[in-house]
């Protein structure tokens, strides 16, 4: 059965999407900076991508909900993640899309206090979007830059309302 598309990428909006949505740290000051991050309270952190997770997760930190697809920067297969404690979740999401079966996922990964991995079959990519729409505040949503680092965003009403202005833009 195809998954029901609700988000798609439209080509103008590429070159927009790959300017940060929160604070870009180098790959190799990511985990000092969540540390330092997490001397503030955070309602849940989620991250999206292969190699945040497992860096995040080598260092000590734990994910509530971990989002990823097997790939890095979409070619590249990672070593599959065996994280012990973590209830997975496949769904089906094809490049350049959310579906309802992506956002369906992290809404009960967020209803539960289950650490949660979601196995993509496609790509997570935009994952992050929807991560940060439906995140309690204080929530901490990271997702990798291709060849840059990592973005770590901190939840609130006004990345809310700029998320929501995208996804409005990317409606099927």
């Amino acid at each position: 059965m195809r998954p029901v598309i609700s988000y798609r990428l439209p080509h103008n909006l590429r070159s927009e999407l790959k300017e940060p949505l929160g604070r870009l740290y180098p790959k190799k000051t990511i985990v000092d900076e969540i540390h330092r991050e997490l001397l503030r309270p955070a309602e849940r952190i989620i991250t999206v991508g292969d190699v945040i997770t497992r860096n995040i997760l080598d260092s000590g930190i734990t994910i509530n909900i971990a989002v990823i697809d097997g790939k890095t920067e979409r070619t590249t297969k990672t070593p599959p993640l065996t994280i012990q404690g973590y209830h997975v979740v496949s769904v089906k999401n094809p490049p350049a899309t959310i579906t309802e079966e992506l956002i369906n996922a992290l809404k009960n990964a967020l209803l539960k206090s289950d650490l949660t991995m979601i196995m993509v079959d496609g790509e997570e990519d935009l994952a992050a979007l929807p991560a940060v729409m439906l995140s309690p505040a204080t929530s901490i949503v990271m997702y990798g830059q291709p060849g840059v680092g990592s973005v770590l965003i901190r939840v609130d009403d006004a990345i809310r309302k700029r998320v929501e202005g995208l996804l409005e833009r990317m409606r099927v």
